[in-house]
């Protein structure tokens, strides 16, 4: 529940099934956002009920292919705060960032001419905050934007990035983004983003054969050598392999899909089972 002292700040959060983290997620924002709002995914175990409780506004609401980026648009749209900011339930913010954003709502003489603001993130991987290869110390993303002033295409896949029209400030501390918490959950997450992003852009993207490997191939040589993925040690060459993956999973589906539109259901392949989303 917002109080008296809440800055500006509508927050928002697209959940499915994280019971277990939506507390640890909004409660760092409780004291400081004028609204936290929890887009929620149909969950099955209590998410929505959880967020209610700590005075969050819920919505509910199944994206169409579970593409749960339009959960996060439906939010911000919904935001009735003059700033937008939207957090995963998967990140956390640092102490730095919270005291930085406080600052920089509170003067809006000094903020005036902005509107959004670039985080930056720490990357952790299996338990472990990543130095090189997979992160770049240098990134970061728009998270904060002002009432109005934003667009997001992410009807067109996942992880589109948000854009503002005007001057886009930087801040200097980072949320730390919990990445990879296990390679059960990679595995899970990995199929659906590979699955929807196939579909929709396997008929425009050339299909990728052997070809494909090559890629994956420069891609691993590149981020474990180059960009110097050894030097995170084991996590290094597991998260450079693991994304490796990722990358040669969706160039694949896409191959396949295209080869399954030549073939007849029930002759040639059988429909697939559902997999589980995350």
């Amino acid at each position: 529940m917002a109080t008296e002292a809440a800055l500006p700040l509508s927050v928002v959060v697209a959940a499915r099934n994280c019971a277990g983290r939506i507390e640890g997620t909004v409660r760092p924002w409780l004291a400081l956002a004028r609204e936290v709002i929890v887009v929620d995914q149909m969950s099955d175990d209590g998410t929505d009920r959880r967020a209610e409780e700590l005075g969050c506004l819920v919505i509910r609401n199944e994206p169409p292919d579970g593409n749960f980026d339009l959960n996060r648009k439906l939010g911000m749209q919904r935001a009735s705060s003059e700033w937008i900011l939207y957090i995963d339930t998967d990140e956390r913010p640092t102490p730095g960032l919270l005291v930085e954003l406080r600052a920089f709502l509170a003067n809006p003489a000094a903020n005036g001419g902005i509107e959004g603001a670039r985080i930056p993130n720490l990357f952790y991987f299996l338990g472990k905050p990543l130095r090189h290869g997979i992160y770049n110390p240098r990134s970061s993303e728009i998270r904060l934007v002002r009432q109005g002033c934003w667009d997001y295409p992410c009807e067109k896949g996942y992880h589109r990035g948000v854009s503002v029209k005007g001057e886009v400030a930087r801040f200097k501390h980072p949320y730390k983004h919990f990445n990879v918490n296990s390679l059960s959950e990679w595995f899970l997450k990995t199929d659906q983003y590979t699955e929807h992003d196939a579909r929709a852009s396997y008929r425009s993207a050339p299909a990728r054969t052997w070809s494909a490997f090559w890629e994956a191939s420069r891609f691993f040589v590149n981020h474990y050598f180059f960009r110097r993925g050894f030097l995170d040690g084991f996590h290094g060459l597991v998260a450079v392999f693991y994304f490796m993956l990722y990358h040669l999973t969706l160039r694949i589906k896409r191959w396949e899909l295209g080869y399954k539109d030549t073939r007849i259901e029930g002759e040639d392949f059988l429909k697939s089972i559902e997999s589980p989303r995350r």
